[in-house]
Formats: C-alpha cells, structure tokens, sequence
C-alpha cells in the first residue's frame, strides 16, 4: 500500500506582526492547501481561515473522482462567505489565496493541483524543482507579455509584482484553475505562500526539500527563509509520495 506523508510549517515571520496565512492538511481526503490571506492583520487571517474552513466541510473521505467539484463548491462557498462580510462591513479589500494539490489513493499515480492567487505548488522530483503552478498577479502576466516580446520582466523587484489578478473573495465569483499531474513514489510537492517563494529560488528549495526526511527537510527550509529575513508570513506543506509498504 502506497503513503502520503506530510510536514508542515506556518509563521508570522520576522517582520509582520500577525500571520494571516493558514494551512490545511486532510490526509483522510489526501488534499493539501495553503491560503494566504490579505486585506490587513485581522481580515486577511479570517479570510484565509475561511477558505480552509469551507475545504474541510467540503470535501470528504470518498471517491477522487469528485475532488474537483466538491473543492470547486468549497471555493465558491467561501468566496461568497468573504465577499458578503467585506461587503457589510465596508472593508475596501478582503480576500485570500489558495494553492491546494489532491493525490488520488486509488493509485497514487495521479493528482490535481488548483490555485488562485499567487501561493504556488512545485514539485521535486530527481532532485529539481519544477513550478506547477502560474501566479495570478499583474508582476506574472507582465514577465508572460515581456518574456513573449523576448525579454525578461524582473517580478520580484517590482511594485506591481504582487498585486493580484484573481483571489477569493475579492469579487462576486471566482474561477480555480486546475492542473492535472502525474505522481510517483519519490515525489515531494510544496505547497506554499509567497512567503516562501519570495525569498527562495527554486534551485534552492529543491536543493533544500530534496534529501533528508520531511522534518528535516521542513527545518531547513524554515531555517533559509529566516536566514533571507522572513520579510512576510511564511507557510508551506511538504507532502511526500511513498512507495509501496
């Protein structure tokens, strides 16, 4: 029988003074997110909690086959659930982002990944990172149109880098986009906020994510983002594809 081992971390880090990100781990389910909520100290941490809420209440131990629905009606729940309460209580901004990756058990050969806003999902595989995710923010559509035109949009040193195109709660309704992915025994996925990818390269977190075992592998990456400064909220969630048992 096939296992799904997880490690988890979720700090304020060395600047903020609250943490308005939340992570979700159903290993009954096999479903693992990390929302990373916005609209200042208090809004931004019910907004992500809401949609970790509406995903529990959502999805249940059963088929893979209806993942996709039942996180799709979790989404749309909680992005209805946000909206409304900004909206009564005038708040200008509200909202959360979400990166969640699903591991079908019937096999353990396949997944989905879904995501709105900039939180990512990467998967390590033969020591290499590779992003399976695309950043719904005005910094990732500007580097596609640049990188299109054969030139190189700098994100991270940008001011519009992180203002985003597509979050929960920030309007009437909202769209996941999906990914289908391949999995094998081996297989390590992060699931993370920009917290994380902001201050890690990619090479870096395979570098940091690939050996060891999965505590291991969360400390040292925990211990490189507050070695660059832990400028923002850091979440992530490893989860590891086991082989046969």
């Amino acid at each position: 029988m096939n296992i799904v081992k997880t490690a988890s971390r979720s700090e304020t880090g060395l600047v903020r003074k609250t943490n308005q990100d939340s992570v979700l781990c159903l290993p009954e389910a096999n479903v693992f997110a990390v929302a990373d909520g916005m609209g200042g100290g208090s809004e931004g941490e019910l907004a992500s909690r809401m949609v970790c809420e509406d995903l529990v209440r959502a999805v249940r131990a059963g088929a893979y086959s209806r993942r996709v629905d039942e996180i799709a009606g979790a989404v749309s729940a909680a992005n209805a659930r946000i909206f409304e309460y900004a909206k009564a209580r005038g708040f200008r901004q509200m909202g959360s982002t979400v990166a969640l990756l699903a591991v079908d058990d019937t096999g353990f050969e396949r997944g989905v990944v879904g995501y709105i806003g900039d939180s990512r999902v990467y998967r390590v595989r033969g020591g290499a990172a590779e992003l399976l995710t695309r950043d719904h923010s005005v910094g990732a559509e500007l580097d596609q149109a640049v990188a299109g035109a054969g030139g190189r949009f700098s994100a991270r040193s940008n001011p519009l880098a992180h203002i985003l195109t597509r979050a929960v709660g920030t309007k009437e309704d909202v769209q996941v986009e999906w990914r289908k992915v391949d999995i094998a025994a081996g297989d390590r996925f992060v699931i993370c906020s920009d917290g994380v990818h902001d201050v890690v390269e990619t090479d870096a977190l395979a570098g940091l994510v690939a050996r060891g075992s999965l505590e291991k592998a969360a400390d040292a990456l925990e211990r490189k983002i507050v070695a660059c400064g832990a400028p923002d909220n850091y979440s992530f969630v490893i989860v590891e594809i086991g082989g046969p048992q």
